[in-house]
């Protein structure tokens, strides 16, 4: 099982500043609180 600390390194990884309004580190930081509440979340839409 990872730990939080691989997961918000994986996250650090796929990340894109500012794609999200906020900077990696902020996006990615609740992963190390393991809070499942609070985890960054993309949407995607299937609209083509």
């Amino acid at each position: 099982m990872k730990t939080a600390q691989d997961r918000y390194f994986e996250c650090l990884e796929v990340c894109i500043e500012d794609e999200q309004g906020q900077s990696c580190r902020q996006v990615c930081a609740p992963i190390l609180n393991d809070d499942p509440f609070d985890h960054p979340t993309v949407p995607i839409s299937n609209s083509k």
